[in-house]
């Protein structure tokens, strides 16, 4: 994995390079600035992409080393040990290059419309290629000693071969333990709720063609996604479980809520 991230994250600087480049011209005429925006548009999704690989990564293998760790019935130090990788060098510029092509590309947008002070585009930049480079350099490292780590794992201790009494027992336990199916799809519903909303703001301050894009068409199926998450998170929570009419009514009420402030936001100030 740490040799396909530096491989996407030197394309991505690649493409962040044309972008700059693309963008000193930006000004000699509508046809410039349009190619600029293009590759700005594409550079912000490709940036987006490749610097959440990280995140997936070290999350995707927290839950085999949670599950290992349970499984073989190793210390658990090991998970400890694991998470180490938020308390190291490369964390804040992952969490950063993240965010990054986003930032930079609403700040192009309202720069150029003349929202905000000229500077702030190119600063932001600079500041998002900076983190990218360290970012290239730190995160491989990261991965590797994390896959390491796993490799110690799995070479120290061994899970219950399949048939044996222990591995039955294994398999009872994961069952009472494991988080209820709709529980965690409120979790994705809560987390496309929110990315309806992030892809409306892009689309309203980062980009020049959508700009007029309205806000209701995003924000009506947001709160939709938002009460029917937060209804099924609060009716299976594994610890705290609500009952249903509690449950939907706090989460329709949230729902409404939402739907409310998007209207007013949409009839009045937007």
């Amino acid at each position: 994995m740490a040799t396909i991230y530096r491989a996407l994250a030197t394309a991505v600087l690649a493409l962040y390079a044309y972008v700059v480049f693309s963008g000193v011209g930006a000004g000699d005429g509508p046809e410039t600035l349009a190619a600029h925006l293009r590759a700005g548009l594409l550079a912000s999704v490709a940036g987006a992409l490749v610097n959440s690989l990280p995140f997936a990564y070290f999350i995707g293998t927290r839950f085999w080393v949670k599950a290992f760790v349970r499984a073989s019935r190793a210390p658990d130090s090991w998970n400890g040990r694991h998470d180490q990788w938020m308390k190291g060098r490369a964390y804040p510029f992952m969490y950063f290059a993240a965010f990054a092509p986003a930032l930079m590309a609403i700040t192009g947008g309202l720069g150029e419309t003349g929202r905000i002070a000229g500077w702030w585009h190119p600063s932001v930049v600079t500041l998002g290629l900076a983190c990218q480079l360290v970012a290239l350099r730190l995160t491989p490292r990261a991965m590797s000693r994390n896959s390491a780590l796993m490799d110690q794992l799995a070479d120290e201790h061994q899970v219950p071969k399949p048939g044996t009494p222990q591995m039955e027992e294994l398999l009872e336990e994961e069952e009472r333990v494991a988080l209820p199916p709709l529980f965690q799809l409120s979790r994705v519903l809560m987390l496309l709720s929110a990315n309806a909303v992030i892809l409306w703001l892009y689309l309203r301050f980062g980009t020049e063609g959508w700009r007029n894009a309205p806000l209701l068409p995003f924000a009506i199926p947001a709160a939709v996604l938002l009460t029917l998450g937060l209804g099924l998170n609060q009716r299976h929570d594994p610890n705290h479980p609500e009952p249903p009419a509690r449950a939907w009514a706090r989460a329709i009420a949230w729902g409404a809520a939402l739907t409310a402030t998007c209207v007013w936001l949409a009839t009045t100030v937007i």
